[in-house]
This record gives C-alpha cells, sequence and structure tokens, in this order.
C-alpha cells in the first residue's frame, strides 16, 4: 500500500470521525437552544395573555371567554402552539386546537399540580405527547384566589424536525467542506509522495553505483530538508567512492613497487645473477624495502583505525605553545640541516586533546614546511570566543590545482612526498578533535589553517 494511498484513507476517516462528532454535538445543542427559545416564547406570548385576563374573570365558567392562537418562530421556522384553558379540576374549558393530544377533554392528574402553579417546562408529558409548555394560573376579581390556568404548550417533536432541518443543513456545508477538504488531502498527499517517489528512483541508482545523482524537489518544509540532505549524502557518497578508488589504485602503486624490488633482488640473488660482491648491497635494498613497505602497511592501519574511531584519544588539558615547543625542538635537526628558521608568534590558548596525537598532527605539517621551505617556517596563532586558529606557513613554492583538491586524500603525493599518508593523518587527527584544517597559497608561500575548540 503506498504513502500516499495511506494518506489519503487517514484523511477521510479523520474528516469522517470528526463529522461524526461535530454532527452529534450540534444536533444536541441545537435541538436544546430551540427548546430553550420555544419557551422563552411560550414565555412571552403567555404573559400578554395573563395579564389581559387575570383579575378580570370571576368565575371558572367565565375562563370560557379566553381565546388565542398561539404561533412563534423557533430557529427561523414557525411552529404552531396551542393553548388550553385549564379549570382546578383538570377539565380543558378551552383549546385553541379541535383535538388536542389525540382526544379527551381533562389534563391527566399527574400533572395536574403543575397546571396550577406557574412556571414554565422544557419537557413534560401531556397525554402521550411530550411537550414544552408554560403554565399562568388565572385569579377569580371576586374572590382572589386562582380558579384556573393557561396552559401554552408546543410539541417537542416539532422542535426535533426543526432541528433536524437545520442540523441536515449544517451537514450540506459539512460535506462541501469534506469534498473539498478531501480534495486539498489528495493534493497534498500528491506533494509529499511525489517527492518521496523521486528519492526512491534516485536511491535504485545510487543501489546500482550511480552515485553523485540528485533530486530536484520543488517543496518546502521537512520534505525540502530531507531532498538537500539526501543530495549531500549522494555527493559524498561519490567522493568516497572516488577516493576509495583513487586509494586501491594508489596502495597497489605504493604496495607494488617495494614487492616488485624485494622480488626482483631476492631472484637475482637465488638465481646467481648477482655477483657475490653486490650481494650484501642488495640484501641492504631488501631490508630496506622490506621497511618501507612495513611502515606503509601500519600508516594505513594506524590511519584506519583513526578514521573508524578505533584508536583511543587520552584526552587532557595542554597549552597550545607547550605543544609546539615540543614539535620544534623534535624538528630542530632538520631545519639546522637546510638552514630554515621558524617563529612562533601568537598568544598561548589552553585545548583539550591528545597530546601526543595533536604532537603527530603539527609535526606531519612541519616535517611538509622543512621539504618545501627556502628560508622559514612561522607558526601563527589567534584566540577566538570558543576556538584557536593556527596558521602554519613555510616561504616555500605554491601548490598546484590537484594539490589543493587531492592533499588529504590517501597516498597522495607531491613532488618530494614519501608515502602520501602523513597529511591524510593529520587530517583524521584534527577531525577527531573537533576541528577542520585546510591548505590555500598566500603571497609569500603556503599556508595551513586548522581550527580547534578551546577548553
Amino acid at each position: 500500500m503506498s504513502i500516499r494511498f495511506k494518506l489519503i484513507i487517514s484523511y477521510i476517516l479523520l474528516i469522517f470521525i470528526s463529522f461524526s462528532i461535530i454532527g452529534v454535538f450540534f444536533n444536541l445543542m441545537i435541538r436544546d437552544f430551540l427548546i430553550n427559545e420555544a419557551r422563552q416564547n411560550l414565555i412571552r406570548q403567555g404573559s400578554v395573555i395573563q395579564r389581559l385576563y387575570n383579575g378580570r374573570i370571576s368565575t371558572p365558567e367565565a375562563l370560557q371567554s379566553i381565546r388565542y392562537m398561539p404561533q412563534f418562530r423557533v430557529g427561523g421556522k414557525i411552529l404552531d402552539g396551542d393553548l388550553l384553558v385549564v379549570d382546578l379540576n383538570g377539565d380543558i374549558v378551552y383549546s385553541s386546537k379541535q383535538n388536542p393530544f389525540g382526544g379527551g377533554n381533562r389534563i391527566e392528574y399527574a400533572i395536574l399540580d403543575k397546571i396550577t402553579k406557574e412556571g414554565s417546562y422544557n419537557s413534560i408529558k401531556i397525554g402521550n405527547i411530550d411537550v414544552v409548555a408554560a403554565v399562568f394560573p388565572i385569579i377569580s376579581n371576586i374572590s382572589g384566589k386562582v380558579i384556573g390556568s393557561i396552559v401554552m404548550y408546543t410539541l417537542v417533536k416539532g422542535i426535533k424536525i426543526a432541528s433536524l432541518q437545520i442540523v441536515g443543513v449544517l451537514l450540506k456545508g459539512f460535506l462541501v467542506s469534506g469534498i473539498i477538504s478531501l480534495i486539498i488531502g489528495y493534493l497534498l498527499s500528491k506533494s509529499i509522495s511525489a517527492p518521496i517517489a523521486k528519492l526512491t528512483e534516485v536511491v535504485e541508482k545510487i543501489k546500482n553505483k550511480k552515485f553523485g545523482e540528485k533530486v530536484e524537489i520543488k517543496s518546502d518544509g521537512e520534505i525540502k530538508l530531507l531532498a538537500d540532505a539526501f543530495n549531500d549524502m549522494s555527493v559524498e557518497l561519490r567522493n568516497y567512492y572516488t577516493s576509495q578508488r583513487r586509494f586501491l589504485q594508489n596502495a597497489s602503486h605504493e604496495l607494488k613497487t617495494p614487492l616488485m624490488l624485494i622480488q626482483g633482488y631476492a631472484e637475482g640473488i637465488k638465481d646467481g645473477v648477482i655477483e657475490s660482491d653486490d650481494i650484501p648491497k642488495s640484501l641492504d635494498i631488501i631490508i630496506d624495502e622490506s621497511i618501507r613497505l612495513r611502515d606503509i602497511v601500519n600508516d594505513l592501519m594506524y590511519l584506519t583505525k583513526l578514521e573508524t574511531h578505533q584508536e583511543g584519544l587520552k584526552m587532557h588539558k595542554e597549552y597550545l605553545k607547550d605543544i609546539f615547543d615540543e614539535c620544534i625542538e623534535k624538528i630542530m635537526p632538520q631545519l639546522n640541516k637546510k638552514k630554515i628558521k621558524i617563529n612562533y608568534n601568537g598568544n598561548d590558548a589552553v585545548v583539550k586533546c591528545d597530546r601526543r596525537k595533536l604532537i603527530q598532527a603539527f609535526m606531519n605539517i612541519l616535517s611538509n614546511g622543512v621539504r618545501y621551505a627556502k628560508t622559514a617556517i612561522d607558526v601563527e596563532t589567534h584566540n577566538h570566543k570558543d576556538h584557536v586558529e593556527i596558521k602554519i606557513k613555510n616561504d616555500g613554492r605554491k601548490f598546484t590545482d590537484e594539490e589543493l583538491n587531492n592533499m588529504f586524500e590517501r597516498f597522495f603525493k607531491g613532488d618530494e612526498g614519501e608515502t602520501g599518508i602523513g597529511l591524510a593523518i593529520t587530517k583524521a587527527i584534527v577531525e577527531w578533535h573537533g576541528g577542520t584544517i585546510e591548505a590555500f597559497n598566500t603571497d609569500g608561500g603556503v599556508c595551513f589553517l586548522i581550527k580547534l575548540r578551546i577548553a
């Protein structure tokens, strides 16, 4: 079942349940309102009649002179009422209708006490019929006592019919609203399902290793955010896949060279091609290449542990200047050999780091600087609110575009590079510390910019 179909079904159920609940409540509320409105109408009209006849009639027989046909509007509908004139025995002296309550000329004894007391009633039974009634006693002008009552009433059945008619009109409005809501829901479900369908299509392409595919979605909100995140992921997968292919190619090349040398000299010694005087030299080459091969493998394993966070960090608060002092002390022999000066400028900062690994990261950059610098290496630090910027500059040749784009890739080597893993390890260490690293050209050479969080 598609998500679009589920959305539409959910929307229909929501509308149906909502309208059902609203319809029931509206029916009850409207009926109560109309009954109260009818009672108020009866009270108003009955009060007028009571004022006309009260104190002007002497005997119960004179009650027959009362004549009135009540009629009133309830909820926009005209309802017929009835007026009864009843004596103290419950006998109906006068009725505005010829056949009240389906016949009979007497009020039941059970409600006789209500007939002789002034008041209004939302729902009582006269005969077997539910009515809304108002009672108005008539006082004799001679004795000053109640001689009978005027009973104004209307049938509850008529009020219910009026209520149902009003509810029917409302339900028609709800039906139109429901249809419009369904159309809107259909369009909304399409706006949600269509982007998901596009995403699914691109996912199938990525499954088939067509990395870098993007989905174009004209939408806002979470769907747009999802599409943007998906596009970024697609690009990252393409870049990762490309880097992995490049890594395998470069790794095979880097490993193949020492292996071929080792194999060639070993076979030469075995086959007697290499003269006895040259055997020690050949063995030294085999040993050197074996050591180089071991170093490449160790660096690869170490880099993999860094990138997958398998290599633990021992974090402590350290002063940045102390770390660079140790780095400069270690690299001083190489600086003196090439007659390169190193300068440290800037404010000190406290960073939370694994000192040994951060020293390794800085040493890789400084060693790279020694390799290319002409006369000087400059280290500058600048403190900001929540991080410190570290600039390591040298006055050597500028980076090429290819170097800038691939400098931190594994096995990418410059003109005088060694294994091509050092800067990749540096980037992994810096990023594991929550920092960033980038390289760019300057007017006087090149610069590595590192940003680390201040402790």
